[in-house]
């Protein structure tokens, strides 16, 4: 018990670059299992059953000496042993972030115990999932940032002064941690909220009818609603699970006696007037004329309210605020550089994390820079 609660840069004074390095080792495990997590949470997978990893390609069982963390990808140079597809090198990125990490927190923290370095490496290992669920699939799942604002809670109450400067209660941390999450996620709430009503609005009327036909985009990957000469992909339409498009006097292919109605699509299905869902597996056969379309959407997921919570858990209102206007800085540099944004949705969930991630390391510093500039 007493290793726990001692500071990490006591556990071995003569070699201080021990515990980063087994700190690393771990981390690099650590992130092998989030890709598990990362590959079959969204998809409504167990990380549990099958308990051995497979390809996701071909499905064979994985052997363990071919799932080493970041050897085994360098081994077998970017592809599968089963099938020699060549696999994403995000495999490898997560695994050798998640290690650097795992070893940054003892490096910066090493004032702290192991109870509270544990903690802090959960938190940055489940925003760390987040951030690569996002980018890959644009969802954020609630249950990975509740059990990371769980982890800003503990730490906030076993190390109240990494959340609030000059907290020495354990209550005074956890007041900081409480109000930062319900903070934040209100916060970004209402951002959502006063986007969604003043640029989530989208409508078009036709002088007159229309053809209006769903299918597979191009990419094979994406939906795509061509509406007269416009070609809307679903991902752009469709950000939140209630968002709504409106085809105003529509008939559909399907049933052609109807006329003159409104036709109303949802992220999953299309919704004829007299509450018959039609699926979009028969995508195929879902066209029809239209006078016109409009459309609501919101202007930031909601998955960033989630985000912004187990960020205010552990970095307080302010690491909240940082990340707000710091993760929009980030996410216009990467959108300029990628050349991606434009015409399409970009997930703002990532760049909200590395702002977080800078706030948490160098927050202090940052504040600090801050006062000197502006002589406060």
């Amino acid at each position: 018990m007493m290793l726990l609660t001692e500071p990490a840069a006591q556990l071995a004074p003569d070699m201080p670059w021990l515990l980063p390095l087994f700190f690393a080792l771990f981390g690099a495990c650590i992130g092998s299992f989030l890709n598990v997590v990362i590959y079959r949470l969204p998809r409504g997978l167990s990380v549990n059953s099958p308990r051995r990893s497979f390809c996701p390609t071909c499905k064979a069982p994985i052997p363990w000496y071919l799932n080493l963390p970041i050897v085994s990808y360098l081994m077998l140079r970017g592809r599968s042993a089963c099938c020699h597809t060549r696999i994403s090198p995000r495999y490898c990125a997560a695994e050798a972030l998640c290690a650097f990490l795992w070893a940054a927190v003892v490096a910066c923290f090493d004032s702290e115990s192991l109870a509270t370095l544990i903690p802090l490496c959960a938190w940055l290992s489940l925003m760390l999932a987040c951030f690569c669920i996002d980018w890959e699939q644009m969802v954020v799942l609630p249950s990975l940032t509740v059990g990371a604002a769980l982890c800003g809670f503990f730490v906030a109450f076993s190390s109240p002064w990494l959340v609030q400067e000059g907290a020495l209660e354990a209550w005074e941390g956890l007041q900081t941690s409480l109000l930062g999450a319900a903070g934040g996620f209100a916060l970004f709430k209402l951002v959502g909220l006063c986007g969604k009503l003043a640029f989530g609005r989208r409508s078009r009327s036709f002088e007159s009818p229309q053809p209006w036909r769903i299918a597979q985009a191009a990419d094979g990957e994406d939906i795509e609603l061509t509406v007269g000469d416009e070609h809307l992909l679903w991902s752009e339409l469709f950000m939140e699970t209630g968002d709504r498009l409106t085809l105003t006097a529509a008939t559909e292919s399907t049933h052609p006696e109807l006329t003159a109605a409104s036709l109303v699509l949802t992220p999953e299905a299309l919704l004829l007037p007299d509450g018959t869902q039609v699926g979009l597996e028969s995508a195929e056969s879902l066209s029809g004329t239209c006078g016109g379309y409009s459309s609501r959407r919101a202007a930031m997921g909601s998955g960033d309210a989630w985000l912004a919570l187990a960020i205010g858990s552990l970095c307080g209102w302010q690491g909240v605020v940082f990340a707000l206007v710091g993760g929009s800085f980030i996410g216009l540099g990467a959108a300029a550089v990628a050349r991606i944004g434009i015409g399409r949705p970009m997930p703002f969930g990532p760049a909200l994390i590395a702002a977080a991630v800078l706030w948490l390391f160098f927050g202090s510093e940052m504040v600090a820079a801050y006062n000197a500039l502006w002589g406060l």
